[in-house]
């Protein structure tokens, strides 16, 4: 019938040429500034996460119905179609909206809308059978979960709140079988990245290595360090790339701090912090490029035998950086005081 056909938009009407105050989502507190809305809604859902993550969220079978649960929880002080994927047509203010088909953000096409359920029941059969992830290795798990996962980043099944919905929903699978999955240590940067590449190679190891450094202590640790070498720097960890170093890989960069167990090193390609076993007994200075091949894989960090080692595998090159003001060529200091803000607008 002509009344039921969708009148309604997700998004506020466009009456000024601001650009903080166009294409605002239509929200619960009719906040029509974009940095508004999401300072609103990253407090709103922090808050919600958190209960979550202590065991106050809704329960369910890690299926469609409970990542949707999920969303709805997470979302619910934000958005009146909280727990709706685009391809339905929830009410918003009032009016029916439509479903939406296409959806992309940057060079990256999600799936059509009109496949959701079928893409949202693909994405999740990697994690269906409740025995085979109770008897799975962690190496098991963390293949099953970072498939999910992307198949999960790819289907993006709502308007707004991807990556926090399918980052909880991850979370709390390693917590029904038994994996302390913390991811925050990944930076957002990091997640957008390993996202996309998943997206566009399903073959692309990113996603799984994102869920090695969040599940493995010594990998975390390392992580944390970078992060506090970055903060001690005057950096926003959340804005670079940082992710441990992995068994074999040839690593170029310069110390941007160390201590007795791990090192941060700036290199062409990221922050990456490796096992201090790895480098060298003897440091260069800030201004030179180290160079050493990743030998740990961080059982254990900065294990003596080692390090005598790995003195005799790396090689010392001094040169200066390019870029000095940029935090990707340059070691300004090696202080671990800084702490992390988890806040992620896009995630």
């Amino acid at each position: 019938m002509a009344e039921d056909r969708p009148t309604g938009s997700y998004t506020y009407p466009n009456t000024s040429e601001d650009p903080d105050r166009r294409d605002v989502l239509r929200n619960k507190q009719d906040i029509r500034s974009k940095a508004e809305l999401r300072t609103f809604e990253y407090r709103a859902t922090a808050f919600r996460i958190a209960e979550i993550l202590e065991g106050e969220g809704p329960v369910g079978r890690f299926d469609a119905a409970h990542l949707k649960a999920i969303h709805g929880h997470i979302f619910q002080d934000v958005y009146e179609w909280a727990g709706h994927t685009r391809n339905e047509s929830p009410m918003v203010d009032g009016h029916r909206v439509e479903p939406i088909g296409g959806l992309s953000k940057g060079e990256t096409a999600f799936l059509h809308g009109s496949r959701i359920e079928m893409g949202l029941n693909e994405a999740l059969k990697p994690i269906s059978d409740a025995n085979v992830l109770r008897h799975a290795s962690q190496e098991e798990f963390m293949t099953r979960a970072a498939q999910a996962l992307g198949e999960l980043n790819y289907v993006h099944p709502f308007r707004e709140g991807n990556g926090r919905t399918q980052e909880t929903f991850i979370t709390m699978l390693g917590a029904r079988y038994g994996h302390d999955i913390d991811l925050t240590v990944i930076s957002k940067t990091r997640m957008i990245e390993a996202s996309i590449a998943s997206t566009n190679d399903p073959s692309s190891p990113a996603l799984r290595h994102v869920l090695e450094d969040a599940i493995e202590p010594n990998r975390r640790e390392a992580l944390e360090a970078a992060f506090s070498d970055l903060h001690e720097a005057g950096e926003d960890p959340l804005e670079h790339y940082v992710r441990t170093a992995r068994m074999g890989e040839e690593v170029t960069g310069q110390v941007l701090g160390r201590d007795d167990r791990v090192a941060t090193l700036v290199t062409d390609h990221g922050i990456v912090a490796a096992n201090r076993a790895d480098l060298p007994g003897e440091l260069p200075s800030e201004e030179d490029v180290v160079r050493f091949t990743a030998r740990s894989d961080f059982s254990t960090l900065g294990c003596a035998e080692q390090v005598q080692d790995a003195k005799h595998q790396q090689q010392v090159a001094p040169e200066q950086a390019a870029d000095e003001h940029s935090v990707s060529n340059r070691a300004p200091g090696a202080g671990r005081d800084g702490g992390r803000d988890a806040d992620d607008f896009d995630r």
